[in-house]
């Protein structure tokens, strides 16, 4: 097949754009050709990524995912197929309609959220779940999804030992570092405050701890993490990656890899979770997770804790989310602080739960059968 892969471009350092530049390659390897067309990262040309695979642009004044060009695109790049990899909640489903479309879709309310489902409905696109809870809920609303999970860089899998130099290079010392990986969109979904609330309760009664952010403190229509720690008295006790870095895309494997090594406890409680890639990320350096019990997360958590939740309403999906309790929270960061055997454990299995989700492996075994079956169902 000739696919058109759309998604963030693959050099960016969001989640979308690392699994496209992970499964594009590995999609090629299978004997497909791919072109990728790229709403965010490149605008105004098109350029060659890895010498030969080519990024078209997408986004326009007007259009800011492109989704109007695709028709275009389409027709000029000879296309069997298009896959979406983004929230489908923001693409115009009427553009899609009639074009040849799988949606590499997150799920993460409980029922199918209603934008969710009025794309699917107008678009009549194949939606591609890539977790089992995306797959109970899209059968739920009528669906008849495929799955392919996300998957990992072979680079967080690396077996040596690492965490002593890593601790060093992030600076964590003796401390007992949690840490949390997520972008700072909006008030609610990554459960910050709850986090930071938790993680206060712990760094009073221990004030060996740190608090490890992966994100930046600050962004529009977002929390303002520093008033936050600064109510709650922690300010001192959080450690952010350079927003520059952060920013500027200058973030690698490589930085990654050290920074979920140099932690104690991955915490991903988040009210929300299409996949989850930071949690199977931190597990592949043999790090413990806590998370929440609801969407994708509890089927992510090979080793650590799942921690009991609330319904949380969300009215722009007319659909539930689940709240992370706060005291839940805390429990398990002590807990964890205490190094106990349930600690040890989940330590000791946490490699084996995220070794399922290497790129390759999820490429053969499911890539192949999807792609496969995708193929034979077009016109």
């Amino acid at each position: 097949m000739r696919l058109l892969w759309y998604s963030n471009a693959p050099w960016t350092s969001s989640a979308y754009g690392q699994q496209t530049a992970l499964f594009v390659p590995l999609i090629r390897a299978l004997g497909h050709e791919v072109v990728i067309c790229a709403f965010n990262g490149l605008c105004g040309g098109t350029l060659r990524w890895k010498d030969d695979i080519t990024v078209l642009p997408c986004a326009t004044v007007g259009d800011p995912y492109g989704v109007q060009m695709l028709a275009a695109h389409v027709r000029e790049q000879r296309t069997d197929l298009v896959i979406t990899l983004t929230d489908i909640w923001v693409m115009e489903p009427s553009a899609l309609k009639g074009l040849p479309v799988a949606h590499w879709m997150p799920v993460d309310c409980d029922p199918l959220s209603a934008m969710d489902a009025a794309c699917l409905e107008v678009s009549q696109a194949v939606p591609v779940t890539m977790s089992r809870f995306g797959e109970r809920v899209l059968r739920e609303a009528g669906a008849q999804p495929l799955y392919v999970p996300h998957g990992i860089h072979e680079a967080f899998l690396d077996p040596g030992e690492r965490r002593e130099a890593a601790r060093e290079r992030m600076g964590t010392g003796d401390r007992f570092a949690i840490g949390i990986n997520a972008a700072n969109k909006d008030a609610f979904r990554k459960g910050m405050a709850e986090q930071f609330s938790a993680f206060a309760r712990l760094h009073a009664e221990h004030p060996d701890t740190v608090l490890m952010m992966h994100g930046l403190p600050r962004e529009a229509e977002a929390l303002d993490l520093d008033a936050l720690a600064a109510n709650l008295g922690i300010g001192d006790a959080i450690r952010y990656t350079d927003p520059y870095a952060y920013q500027a895309g200058q973030v690698g494997v490589d930085y990654l890899a050290d920074w979920y090594a140099a932690l104690d406890l991955y915490s991903g409680c988040s009210l929300a979770e299409g996949f989850g890639l930071p949690i199977v990320e931190a597990q592949a350096a043999g790090v413990p997770v806590v998370v929440t019990d609801a969407a994708s997360m509890p089927e992510l958590c090979g080793g650590g804790w799942t921690v009991a939740s609330e319904p949380f309403w969300n009215p722009a999906h007319n659909s539930w989310w689940a709240k992370p309790l706060t005291g839940e929270i805390h429990r398990v960061y002590e807990e964890a602080y205490q190094r106990g055997p349930q600690y040890q454990a989940a330590r000791a299995k946490a490699r084996d739960l995220a070794r399922q989700y290497e790129a390759g492996l999820v490429a053969r075994q499911w890539w192949k059968p999807a792609l496969e079956a995708l193929e034979a169902g077009l016109p």
